[in-house]
């Protein structure tokens, strides 16, 4: 069953929920297992953390949430072979030839401080994964065909690998031969699996030959001697497992494609029903796909260290899986993605109040499933990351909190002092915003004070006014006022208000741009400003 026709009145409930409530109504089960499988051939990213992780992740979590026991399963892949080395790991053309072909799980690391190709690249997802509490149970596909628990689904397969060539030839359109053997084997010899050719079956023994070394032999297809095709190796996953939903790349989902193919296998050969499938589509850079092997991405750590993860988490359960992400840490649509979320979390608190009572609803129950730990009784007293921008450059978040309360007091960000916990949230985002401003962000967001202001641009009447400008900082009680007033200033002068802002920006920030003149200046400092102004 696919999820592509999701009812369009479901205003309220998310994605996830539908998706659940959905599975129970077709199956009533003691526990729902959800699945997601990747292949560690390279670096692993919020491209595919979607599919994989967070859209299982989602429903499980919807399921538990709905009062049903839920399990997810991520299963690496790692008896899949290494076919190409990803960039940025600069491995030298004549080194390649040590790991293509032999499996994730067999082939050394590319990188130093861990043994195998597998272990690598399956850090980047253990290592971090915790911090989005999400708590999947790993399995590794080389150590379950060791173990031997697919060899008797390997044993119907190669019996029956006439009737699925026919399946998958009238699934798929294709041509595929009858002798064709839906396996691929350890060469015994070089240890490579990438390069061998099933060519036999005997009811005991497979023949192979392999074209790396030429080596041709017969092997018994048991504890890991044998991998079944990855289009039989998908449902033989579902029946060991007996899987209940399962994600995959929107491009698995096209007519006669993987998908197709391998449910009709599930059900014409091995006799079992497929679990829920939705299609998923990417987190895609601009138009672009992340890619582990091109290098063009951002990883499950990269999000952590500039952002916090219920925002992540939010991403995934405010929109359906079938819709394209953009996202992209150098640009505006991470910035983007942080204002949706502290939009959410007010519209969940009633602060603030979307177009309509059920996307209130909606947009609220997302920001319920996305949040780690229960929601505080009362909306928590956060810095936004717009302002958290600005003040990650001016102060630093270990040594100068009191000001930095001080400055969000004044600017009206809160509206009483913070307690212990918040103190931290507010110095933890500073810190993470500041890694965005250092690693990512374009340069019309980096900020600083002008050391020097006598190359700024400024006319003459411009810098006279700047010396009236001056003692009205001193009795502004907070930025707003000191904004409004500045602005009447000017307009009384005659001189247009954005012309004596870009003056104010130019000499103290050297931009024609910045936040607003009111804050830019509390956060500043009064007197460092005045100075300025004066010496103008």
């Amino acid at each position: 069953m696919r999820s592509d026709d999701m009812e369009e009145d479901n205003e309220v409930r998310t994605w996830a929920d539908i998706v659940a409530e959905q599975m129970v109504e077709k199956k009533k089960k003691s526990k729902y297992i959800c699945h997601g499988m990747w292949t560690p051939s390279g670096f692993f990213h919020l491209g595919n953390s979607r599919p994989e992780i967070f859209t299982p992740y989602s429903v499980a979590h919807a399921l538990e949430n709905l009062g049903h026991k839920a399990e997810q399963h991520f299963i690496l892949d790692d008896f899949d072979a290494v076919d190409k080395v990803p960039e940025g790991l600069n491995v030298k053309e004549e080194d390649k030839e040590q790991f293509i072909g032999y499996s994730c799980a067999t082939a050394p690391s590319p990188i130093p401080g861990f043994k195998t190709w597998a272990e690598a690249f399956v850090y980047d997802v253990k290592s971090v994964i915790d911090d989005y509490g999400v708590k999947p149970i790993f399995y590794s596909a080389y150590e379950t065909y060791k173990e031997g628990k697919f060899d008797k689904i390997i044993i119907e397969a190669l019996n029956k690998s006439v009737q699925i060539v026919t399946t998958w030839n009238k699934i798929a359109g294709s041509d595929k031969q009858k002798n064709f053997l839906p396996v691929k084997v350890v060469c015994e010899q070089c240890k490579k699996i990438h390069f061998t050719d099933a060519i036999s079956w005997d009811g005991k023994l497979v023949g192979y030959k392999c074209s790396a070394c030429n080596h041709e032999a017969m092997v018994k297809p048991e504890k890991g001697k044998v991998k079944l095709h990855w289009r039989v190796h998908w449902p033989a996953h579902w029946q060991l497992y007996s899987v209940d939903f399962e994600s995959a790349g929107k491009d698995h989902f096209s007519k006669g494609g993987s998908v197709d193919v391998s449910q009709a296998i599930a059900r014409e050969v091995f006799g079992i029903e497929p679990p829920f499938q939705t299609p998923t589509e990417f987190i895609q850079l601009g138009k672009e796909k992340m890619s582990g092997s091109r290098g063009n991405l951002f990883t499950l750590k990269d999000w952590v260290s500039v952002a916090n993860p219920e925002s992540f988490r939010y991403l995934n359960f405010s929109r359906k899986p079938n819709g394209v992400i953009e996202l992209n840490l150098r640009d505006n649509s991470f910035l983007i993605a942080m204002e949706e979320f502290e939009r959410a979390e007010r519209i969940f608190y009633g602060k603030e109040h979307a177009q309509s009572g059920k996307l209130d609803k909606r947009i609220a129950r997302s920001y319920e499933l996305s949040l780690i730990k229960k929601p505080a009784k009362e909306i928590p007293q956060r810095i936004s990351y717009s302002f958290s921008i600005l003040l990650s450059q001016l102060f630093d978040a270990e040594k100068n909190i009191a000001d930095v309360e001080e400055l969000m007091l004044n600017t009206s960000h809160i509206e009483r002092k913070l307690n212990k916990d918040e103190e931290k949230t507010v110095q933890l985002q500073l810190k993470r915003t500041k890694n965005w401003i250092d690693k990512f962000a374009p340069d019309n967001y980096k900020i600083k004070f002008l050391e020097d202001a006598s190359s700024a641009n400024i006319s003459a009447n411009v810098k006279e006014l700047f010396k009236e400008i001056a003692p009205i900082i001193d009795n502004a009680k907070d930025a707003d006022e000191l904004q409004t007033k500045i602005y009447e200033l000017t307009k009384s002068k005659n001189i247009a208000p954005k012309e004596m802002f870009q003056a104010l920006y130019s000499a103290l920030i050297g931009k024609q741009f910045g936040p607003k003149i009111g804050t830019l200046i509390f956060a500043l400092g009064k007197e460092r400003v005045k100075k300025r102004l004066l010496e103008s």
